[in-house]
């Protein structure tokens, strides 16, 4: 896929994400099964430096957008398959690539901890709740 080509498609990803969120149809991992086969063959294949500029950003807005989705425990070899794929970026000769593969896996940290905290903080008023 060319440069040109994977930005598009980068570009309505984004649009698709915003989309289902603003039309409350990401329920469930199903209906973001999509973003996950184009996130994952993104990072599956050696892509130009344009093209991690302007990845990342995006990446940052759809985790803003669906991060508890993504990121649920049923659905977690979503996780595995981007952790791996940014790992395997993180140790590429290019310096440019490596600083944003550690990019991505601060937004994923951040994400994690964000959740655990949203979940540790709720997870006792819903315990009560349901008694």
């Amino acid at each position: 896929m060319s440069a040109s080509v994977s930005l598009q498609v980068l570009e309505v990803t984004e649009k698709f994400s915003m989309m289902a969120e603003s039309h409350s149809i990401a329920t469930d991992y199903g209906k973001l099964d999509c973003i996950t086969v184009v996130f994952m063959s993104f990072l599956s294949r050696n892509q130009p430096l344009t093209f991690w500029k302007a990845f990342f950003p995006v990446f940052n807005s759809v985790f803003d957008l669906h991060g508890a989705t993504l990121m649920a425990r049923e659905n977690d070899r979503f996780l595995k398959q981007v952790t791996f794929h940014l790992l395997r970026l993180a140790v590429f000769r290019n310096e440019n690539i490596r600083q944003r593969a550690v990019v991505g896996l601060q937004i994923l940290v951040r994400v994690c901890f964000l959740l655990f905290k949203l979940y540790r903080l709720l997870y006792p008023l819903v315990s009560y709740l349901l008694m």
